[in-house]
C-alpha cells in the first residue's frame, strides 16, 4: 500500500500558480476520471480551494504512485508548463499524507487558523471521488478518518472560537479602514458559501447599505433577502461598483471580472473617491493593477496572511493540543490502513490455504472410491466448498472487524493482534511483520 499527496498551497506557492491549477466545479469531475485512466489501479481524490490544490493518490499494492508522472499529468490536464508550478510543488508520502490531510481538516495549515470552511471544503472533495467513483477502500478510510479527526480537534481545543474565516479576516482589514460603516455602502459580489459568509459578518458591522450582485440573479435576491440587503442585476455591474465604498467579491470566476481599464471608468464615475476592494476569489475577480489606481485599496487573499498572522497569535494555545491529537490519530489511521491491507492478504491467503486442503482430501477420497458417478463427486465437491465457507465464515468475520476500527494501542509498524493470532492458529507463518518491512 502507497499514498501519495502532491500540490501547492499558499505557503509554497503565489496565488497565480494556484489559480493555474484550480479545478472548479466544472473542472474536477473531468479531472478525476482523467486522473482514473491515466493511473491505473490507483485511487484519486482532488482538493481544490482558493489557498490549495492537492492530488491526493492510493496504491493498494507494493508500486509507488509516482511524483513526476503526477507532475506531469497536472500540467497535462491544465495545458500550462510544468515549469509553471514544479518549483512549487509539496509532496507528502505514506503516513506523511494521513498527517498532512488530519492538519488540513483541521485548519491546522489553514490561511487563517482555526476556520471552519476546510472541514466542509474536504467532504467535498471526498464526496466528488466517491460520486465519481474514483475512492477505493484506502481513501475512503482516509477521508473519512480526516473528517472525524477535524471535527474531533474542533470540539477538544476551541480553535474554531470567533468562527475565522478569510471573509472575517478580510473584514477586519475593512474595520482597519474606515471607523464606522453606518454611512457606507458595501457590495458583495458572489451569493456562494463564501459570499454568504461575508454577508453573515457583515451584519455586526452595521453597514448604511449593502449590495449583492451574482451571475444568477435569484441567488442574489435570496441572499440579499436573508441578510438585509439589496439584490442588483449582474449587468448593473458597474454601477454597484460606482455605489460601493467597500466591495468584497467571493465568485468562482475563472477569470477576471473587472479588467483595469472597466474599473478606471468606475472610478472616474465615483469622482475618485477611496475605494477599498477586497478580492478574496481565487482565481481573482480584480486585475491586480486596478491596485495602482489613486485612492484605490486592493487586498487579495494572500495580502491577508499578516492579519491572518496577528489572528494566529490568539489561537496558538489550541495548536499544541491539536497538533497530539492529530499525531495520535495519523498514527492509528496508518495503522488501521496497513492492517486493512494486511487482512486483505491473510484472507486470500486462508482462502488458498483452505482450497489446498481441501481438493487434496477430495483428490484422495476420489482415488480411494473410483466407481463414484460424475454425479456423486460433483455433490460432493459442493458439499466440500459449503463446508469450507460455512468454517471459514466466522474467522473471516472476525478478521475483517478487528481492523474496521481505529486502535491507539497497536504500536505503529507492528501486525494486528488478531491477524498474527488467526496466522498462528491456522499454520499460515508470520509474515505480516515482512509485509510491513517491504512499505
Amino acid at each position: 500500500m502507497r499514498l501519495l499527496a502532491i500540490g501547492v498551497d499558499h505557503r509554497s506557492a503565489p496565488a497565480s500558480v494556484r489559480e493555474a491549477l484550480a479545478f472548479d466545479q466544472g473542472k474536477l469531475g473531468p479531472a478525476l476520471e482523467f486522473f482514473s485512466r491515466a493511473l491505473e489501479d490507483q485511487e484519486v481524490a482532488i482538493l481544490s480551494t482558493c489557498n490549495r490544490v492537492e492530488l491526493y493518490l492510493a496504491s493498494p499494492g507494493e508500486s509507488d504512485p509516482l511524483t513526476s508522472t503526477a507532475s506531469d499529468l497536472l500540467a497535462q490536464f491544465h495545458g500550462i508548463d510544468p515549469c509553471v508550478f514544479a518549483n512549487h510543488l509539496v509532496t507528502y508520502h505514506d503516513q506523511g499524507v494521513v498527517g498532512h490531510l488530519f492538519r488540513v481538516a483541521s485548519s491546522i495549515e489553514s490561511l487563517v487558523l482555526g476556520e471552519g470552511q476546510i472541514l466542509g471544503q474536504v467532504r467535498d472533495a471526498y464526496q466528488a471521488s466517491t460520486e465519481r467513483k474514483t475512492a477505493g477502500v484506502i481513501l475512503h478510510t482516509l477521508f473519512q478518518s480526516a473528517l472525524r479527526v477535524g471535527k474531533l480537534v474542533r470540539e477538544r481545543t476551541g480553535m474554531d472560537q470567533g468562527r475565522l474565516s478569510v471573509a472575517s479576516v478580510a473584514l477586519d482589514v475593512a474595520r482597519g479602514v474606515f471607523d464606522s460603516f453606518t454611512d457606507k455602502t458595501v457590495l458583495v459580489l458572489g451569493a456562494g458559501k463564501m459570499g454568504e459568509l461575508t454577508l453573515e459578518r457583515l451584519r455586526t458591522m452595521s453597514p448604511g447599505r449593502i449590495l449583492v450582485v451574482n451571475r444568477d440573479p435569484n441567488r442574489a435576491i435570496e441572499a440579499a433577502a436573508r441578510w438585509n440587503g439589496q439584490a442588483m442585476p449582474f449587468d448593473q455591474l458597474d454601477a454597484a461598483l460606482t455605489a460601493a465604498d467597500v466591495v468584497v467579491s467571493t465568485t468562482a470566476a475563472t477569470e477576471p471580472i473587472v479588467t483595469y481599464n472597466r474599473y478606471v471608468r468606475v472610478q472616474k464615475a465615483r469622482r475618485n473617491r477611496l475605494a477599498l476592494i477586497l478580492d478574496i476569489a481565487v482565481p481573482r475577480d480584480f486585475d491586480p493593477a486596478i491596485g495602482d489606481l489613486d485612492q484605490v485599496m486592493l487586498y487579495h487573499v494572500d495580502d491577508l496572511r499578516s492579519q491572518a498572522e496577528s489572528n494566529l497569535l490568539e489561537r496558538r494555545k489550541g495548536i499544541e493540543p491539536a497538533l497530539a491529537i492529530i499525531d495520535r490519530e495519523a498514527a492509528a489511521c496508518y495503522n488501521r490502513l496497513v492492517h486493512q491491507r494486511d487482512a486483505g492478504l491473510l484472507l486470500q491467503e486462508l482462502g488458498l490455504h483452505a482450497d489446498r486442503i481441501r481438493e487434496r482430501e477430495l483428490a484422495a477420497l476420489f482415488a480411494a472410491q473410483p466407481d463414484l458417478s460424475p454425479t456423486a463427486r460433483e455433490a460432493i465437491s459442493r458439499m466440500a466448498i459449503r463446508l469450507q465457507n460455512q468454517f471459514l465464515h466466522h474467522p473471516r468475520a472476525a478478521v475483517r472487524s478487528a481492523v474496521e476500527e481505529p486502535h491507539h494501542d497497536h504500536p505503529t509498524g507492528h501486525p494486528h493482534p488478531v491477524l498474527t493470532f488467526v496466522r498462528h492458529i491456522f499454520g499460515l507463518g508470520d509474515r505480516g511483520s515482512n509485509s510491513l518491512k517491504r512499505l
